[in-house]
């Protein structure tokens, strides 16, 4: 089965421009990742599939039936209770796959949201659509659960559509990428990493051209401004009105320059480049490329030199009535680049707040950006950073746009987008020369290019790095040293500066 979109346009009202902007693509059976940095028209495309919204203009073909899972899970599935009360095969499926369990189905708004995900998510495929649209499905699910998931979309055999910011979700389940950018689309066959490989060469190709294209036109234009001071020259020689009345040889000259021909060249050619530099004009304005950076950032960070930056005393602490973390002397040296691992609920976030109490008084020199941040920290933060200086919150701009956000955003309005806000954060923390910088789930609110600047950006740090994430594919680029969390056994004894298990019984 095929569909087709055909020059669609869509604007939101009162949107100064369109979401998507005469789109033309086909999709085909399987899944298809659809990329790009937010606003780029990423959840409209899945909701016109769906029937949701209605294009401004063009035609979408055939018209099919649709279910369109939200980032949100606050609000059940519409046929949830059908659901919750189907057992027939193809349900208790389901409900195998995707591990769940039958009371969830009847206590929804009790369940996390990693678990309302895949009730979500088991609902819109039980209704065996010709179309399922997924906007960030592994959003708050650890990495065991994005495998449960994984495997059973694998089962789905419509036309899926999936928004994701997870690079290895991504290359394990789609066969085509859509990168979207400014309501334009570029389908590419493969799953991510081969399709931005292609991608980037495309753009690569494309940066060539332009370099060539402008080139040409600084060439047309030398040239042309020379032949028009040779054609100026002959036309002055050719008036003879600078000539002796009595010099009939001069006289003569020119009426043979004329008869020839010879001297009206000049004229003829200097015309001749005004349309070589409107090609060479035409051929720049199509060559189109988005702005990159590939300078390094004017970081000043640098390895402390302490032998250990932070220090965790072996111990154990109470998590809940009945859990408790056990975990071993640990150090975190100056230039470790570490990565906290484990399933959600496993301790994580618990063990990183002694990790910072045990931080040796770097001051400034610590920056650390927690998973949640208040609106009021939020509207503090950026009342502080913009009554600033002017060179220090331009140095915090120059970093925000090497993380994939317009400066402009930053400056506009009394509050950030939770992406937005950790960007600037950390921006701020840069320009401190940091010894240590500890991220809880630095990814989450991300889009992909977002996540791949950070990636970027953090990989020219010369600091101490920590990590918690469910991202494997930012752990792996930027981590050699992984802590572990673990349920049941018994915590390594000692103390330790690698690989660690943090065990929690």
């Amino acid at each position: 089965m095929f569909i087709t979109l055909h020059d669609i346009t869509y604007t939101y009202e009162d949107a100064p421009n369109s979401a998507l902007e005469n789109l033309s693509v086909t999709f085909a059976d399987g899944w298809t990742g659809i990329v790009g940095s937010n606003g780029a028209g990423k959840s409209t495309l899945l909701k016109l599939l769906c029937g949701i919204c209605k294009p401004d203009s063009g035609s979408i073909r055939p018209a099919v039936s649709g279910v369109y899972c939200a980032q949100a899970t606050e609000d059940a599935p519409v046929n949830l209770l059908d659901f919750a009360s189907d057992y027939s095969a193809d349900a208790v499926r389901l409900r195998t796959m995707l591990e769940l369990e039958d009371d969830w189905l009847w206590r929804y708004d009790t369940l996390s949201h990693g678990e309302r995900k895949r009730i979500q998510i088991a609902c819109a495929l039980s209704l065996n659509p010709a179309v399922v649209s997924l906007d960030e499905p592994t959003n708050h699910l650890d990495r065991q659960t994005r495998a449960v998931l994984l495997d059973a979309l694998k089962e789905y055999r419509g036309i899926g559509l999936l928004v994701s910011h997870d690079r290895l979700f991504l290359d394990e389940l789609v066969s085509h990428c859509l990168f979207l950018e400014s309501g334009k689309g570029t389908m590419i066959p493969g799953a991510y990493t081969s399709a931005k490989e292609q991608l980037d060469l495309r753009e690569k190709t494309s940066r060539t051209e332009r370099k060539n294209a402008r080139d040409q036109l600084a060439r047309a234009k030398t040239e042309a401004a020379r032949r028009k001071n040779v054609a100026g020259q002959s036309s002055a020689r050719r008036s003879g009105s600078k000539l002796d009345k009595h010099d009939s040889d001069g006289r003569e000259k020119l009426r043979l320059a004329v008869y020839s021909g010879q001297d009206g060249k000049a004229g003829l050619l200097s015309a001749q480049m005004d349309k070589k530099i409107e090609f060479a004009q035409e051929r720049l304005d199509g060559a189109r490329t988005k702005k990159i950076y590939d300078k390094p950032l004017d970081i000043h960070a640098e390895p402390s030199k302490r032998r250990y930056v932070a220090h965790v005393q072996g111990g154990a602490v109470q998590m809940g009535e009945t859990r408790r973390l056990l975990y071993p002397d640990i150090f975190v040296g100056p230039t470790d680049r570490i990565a906290l691992r484990g399933r959600n609920g496993a301790g994580k976030s618990t063990f990183l707040k002694m990790l910072l109490a045990g931080s040796f008084d770097l001051g400034d020199r610590l920056v650390y950006i927690p998973q949640e941040v208040t609106p009021e920290e939020g509207r503090e933060f950026l009342e502080k950073l913009k009554g600033g200086s002017s060179s220090h919150l331009g140095g915090v701009l120059s970093i925000v746009a090497r993380l994939n956000s317009p400066p402009e955003r930053i400056l506009s309005g009394e509050e950030l987008s939770p992406g937005e806000l950790r960007k600037a954060m950390l921006a701020v923390g840069l320009l401190e020369s940091p010894q240590l910088i500890v991220m809880d789930e630095p990814t989450n609110h991300l889009d992909l290019p977002s996540i791949e600047a950070l990636q970027n950006v953090l990989a020219q740090c010369a600091c101490a790095l920590v990590l918690v994430s469910h991202d494997e594919a930012f752990l792996s680029a930027l981590t050699d040293i992984s802590w572990n969390f673990e349920g049941g056994g018994i915590a390594a004894g000692g103390s330790c500066r690698g690989d660690t298990v943090l065990v929690v019984s």
